[in-house]
């Protein structure tokens, strides 16, 4: 059975084990040797070898000792530091052998260690390694994200028919609301009535219609009224009218204009289809004033007038264009 030394482990300074027989008489020179004790390091405590080892010699230390070990304290063995996180195990062995001109020493076993903040370098992780078995358990339904002063932080995400949206500090869970609600299978819906002609594109908001004008008798030239058709409560702006030319009159101008409800003169109505005209020519106007309708309750009406000295065939296809604003 081995025979062991013990020692009792100091807090700053240094233990000495002989190996030198010559020089630790009345001591005996060990090959075993234990560290027992419980204390709280106050500097580099140092292990040494007293005497001189001869090439092959082996010293052996059972560590049995509890330490605490504060920064910037430590233990070296025979010239070696050992690593902070084995201080923290209290059972572990550290072989020691001399190969003629120094000491090799190695920790042959430790139990588990716990690891503190900072203790492992980032480069001592291999990329990919950490698992999902290594962090912690979560809430399910929650993700990481980052907190008070960046860190990592629990969100509860699985709310039922609510969305991840940034707020401009954080990344919350919220419920969808206004004109649409999310269902918890992902289908979107729609409020009805929400779709009202302010929250639709430009283009949706745009309307038009055509309307064929001649001036052959005198029966055909004059006032004809067009309802203009609008969703309710809505209102709108004509901002433009285009008269394509199916047939240019040969003896004086065929003249159109355009009127409001209240049969008011649109300024910058006035379409002309003279002599000189050709057919497909298309002539373009873009009234600025009198040119909004307003459905609140009853039709309103858009008047086109026209005009010509000498009735004979012509005719134009006329379009109004507007824009329903709200």
């Amino acid at each position: 059975m081995a025979t062991f030394k013990s020692y009792s482990m100091v807090s700053t300074g240094s233990i000495t084990i002989p190996v030198d027989l010559a020089t630790s008489t009345p001591d005996i020179v060990y090959e075993n040797n234990i560290i027992t004790g419980s204390v709280t390091l106050g500097g580099l405590v140092t292990i040494v070898a007293g005497g001189t080892p001869v090439a092959g010699q082996k010293l052996r230390i059972y560590w049995d000792a509890t330490l605490s070990v504060p920064a910037l304290t430590g233990v070296s063995v025979l010239g070696t530091v050992l690593p902070t996180e084995i201080l923290k195990n209290t059972n572990f062995i550290v072989e020691c052998f001399y190969d003629g001109s120094a000491w090799i020493v190695s920790v042959l076993e430790e139990a588990s260690a716990p690891f503190e903040a900072g203790e492992i370098d980032t480069d001592a992780i291999a990329n990919d390694s950490v698992t999902n078995d290594k962090l912690a358990n979560i809430a399910r339904g929650s993700i990481k994200v980052g907190g008070a002063s960046n860190a990592p932080t629990d969100l509860d995400a699985k709310t039922s028919g609510q969305i991840l949206v940034g707020d401009g500090t954080d990344v919350v869970s919220v419920a969808v609301s206004g004109d649409a609600r999310l269902a918890s299978t992902g289908a979107f819906i729609l409020a009805a009535g929400a779709a009202t002609p302010s929250k639709v594109s430009a283009s949706v908001n745009q309307r038009q219609f055509t309307v064929q004008l001649e001036g052959d008798s005198a029966s055909k030239i004059g006032a004809i009224k067009y309802p203009m058709c609008l969703p309710n409560g809505g209102s709108c702006t004509v901002n433009a009218i285009y008269a394509t030319v199916k047939q240019a009159p040969a003896t004086d101008t065929f003249t159109i204009v355009a009127k409001n409800n209240a049969s008011t003169l649109m300024t910058g109505s006035q379409i002309d289809i003279t002599t000189a005209l050709l057919l497909g020519n298309v002539v373009t106007v873009t009234p600025t004033a009198n040119n909004t309708f307003t459905n609140s309750g009853a039709t309103e009406f858009i008047t086109l007038e026209t005009s010509k000295t000498t009735p004979e065939a012509c005719i134009a296809d006329v379009t109004i264009c507007y824009t329903i604003t709200a």
